[in-house]
């Protein structure tokens, strides 16, 4: 069965059932157990807490970072230093996007050195959760390493719900680390398990990052299923934070479906609530969302300033993914309108974000744009390196026997092939062009070979795309009869 059918067909009943109201969060004793009316009123340090990470776990910084505050202030004048810490730490996640996550990141990285943090297993948890979400926008093996951490403590404690949370989040990593079968099994778990304990938050987050990875492998209208359903959880709860990265995926998907008023709408709506709530991450990133709508309307020069906007915001505050999203979207505007200069700068920039953070999902994409650019201005060699390294990475990532996913990512990423044999083409490369060949029709024949079900004649997407290439090649008198034998290799 495919898994993220299977998945939808889960989710979508969802409607059917009640969720139990917010409670035993976790084994901390400071969150709290119900809703207060006026919280931030009291002088009880005790009840600011429990409010504040009520609204926390609902994802809801904004609300609950006044609370964190006066909670901390209550907590220092009476000499009070771990619940201080507690709530200093809750403070500064819930403003986050105020800040730099580099220098966040630090901060916690610091605390969990701490002495305090030691015989503390609850206060660690939570110092280690804040640095996890934090990390994803940095560095994620960083994050990977806070979220496992995180998950042995919860279940060393009996937490299931943090458990739970960890698990999807390392879901998440394993799609970065370019395995997005095993992440979105992880991330399936983690979501299943959330429906069954009444976390709508931890809902609302997965569905997202599934929509989010269900949408990279351009399954548009089943992405959009995952961001409809996350919005809807959202909204029905006055007390849950806005889905941002819901309506950002929602966008994405409405705009690849042929459906870019709509999109526009969506985006702009949630822009404005960004800004209301100093939502700076969110801001930039509905920024590259409206960025590249505009560019797929032909508004070039409105895509260049809503792109350039939102990379020298991530590039000042060190949002490393965000940066270099909007550098290669950037590069590959400036290439369309032939400054390759200033192409090959922005992404050269993209390239540097990127290593950064490290994801490896991306740098197939990272490499063919840089690639592209280098073969346009006449460094033919530096370019076939470049494809040859994407080429690696994509193979890399489809070692594993779910033929759902290996399909969607050859797919998606069959753009890097097409123009590498469209280079080795041009430069008469015979040679070259054999073995993109070979690789491709060998992978297709190993992919047959591990799914039973897999029809060898189909072939992959990517052999499909170069045997049309090659049959026009065929019908060109620039290439030689050699060249023009290639074709029986990917039938």
């Amino acid at each position: 069965m495919v898994f993220a059918a299977a998945l939808i067909a889960v989710v979508i009943p969802v409607s059917r059932y009640a969720y139990t109201w917010f409670r035993d969060i976790s084994a901390d004793k400071h969150f709290s157990y119900g809703r207060l009316e006026h919280p931030e009123s009291s002088t009880d340090p005790q009840v600011l807490l429990a409010e504040a990470n009520r609204l926390y776990w609902l994802n809801n910084g904004p609300r609950a970072a006044p609370l964190y505050a006066k909670a901390e202030s209550l907590f220092a004048s009476r000499g009070d230093t771990r619940n201080e810490l507690y709530a200093k730490i809750g403070r500064l996640r819930s403003e986050a996007e105020t800040m730099s996550f580099v220098e966040l990141s630090r901060f916690l990285n610091d605390q969990l050195q701490n002495p305090i943090m030691r015989n503390d297993p609850q206060l660690r948890l939570w110092c280690l959760a804040a640095k996890g979400y934090t990390d994803i926008e940095i560095d994620y093996r960083a994050e990977k390493k806070d979220w496992l951490e995180t998950q042995e403590i919860a279940k060393r404690i009996g937490d299931d719900r943090w458990a739970t949370r960890a698990s999807g989040e390392l879901g998440v990593v394993a799609f970065l680390e370019g395995n997005p079968g095993q992440g979105a099994k992880l991330l399936g778990s983690a979501l299943i398990s959330t429906m069954a304990n009444g976390d709508t938050a931890g809902q609302i987050r997965f569905l997202e990052f599934l929509g989010i990875g269900v949408e990279q492998v351009n399954r548009h209208s089943e992405a959009l299923m995952f961001f409809n359903r996350a919005i809807k959880i959202a909204e029905a709860d006055e007390d849950s934070g806005l889905p941002f990265m819901g309506y950002e995926g929602k966008a994405e998907a409405l705009a690849a479906l042929g459906r870019p008023d709509e999109a526009k709408r969506v985006l702009l709506n949630a822009l404005a609530k960004a800004r209301s709530q100093q939502k700076r991450g969110h801001e930039a990133q509905l920024l590259i969302v409206l960025g590249k709508l505009a560019a797929q309307n032909g508004n070039k020069q409105e895509a260049i300033a809503d792109l350039e906007d939102a990379g020298q915001f991530a590039s000042r505050v060190q949002f490393y993914r965000m940066e270099a999203d909007a550098m290669f979207e950037l590069a590959k505007l400036y290439r369309d309108s032939g400054d390759l200069v200033t192409a090959d700068a922005r992404a050269t920039q993209g390239l540097g974000a990127s290593q950064q953070v490290g994801d490896r999902y991306f740098v197939p994409r990272n490499l063919t744009i840089l690639a592209d650019l280098k073969a346009r201005r006449g460094r033919i060699a530096e370019a076939k390196a470049l494809y040859k390294h994407a080429e690696d990475v994509i193979d890399g990532m489809l070692g594993g026997d779910d033929s759902y996913w290996n399909s969607s990512i050859a797919a998606a990423m069959s753009q890097t092939y097409l123009q590498h044999f469209e280079l080795v083409a041009k430069e008469a490369d015979t040679a070259g062009a054999f073995q993109i060949l070979e690789r491709v029709r060998g992978r297709t024949l190993a992919s047959a070979l591990e799914d039973k079900k897999a029809n060898p004649k189909s072939g992959s997407t990517e052999a499909a795309t170069l045997d049309s290439y090659v049959a026009t090649t065929q019908r060109s008198e620039e290439h030689t009869s050699e060249l023009q034998s290639l074709r029986h290799l990917v039938c």
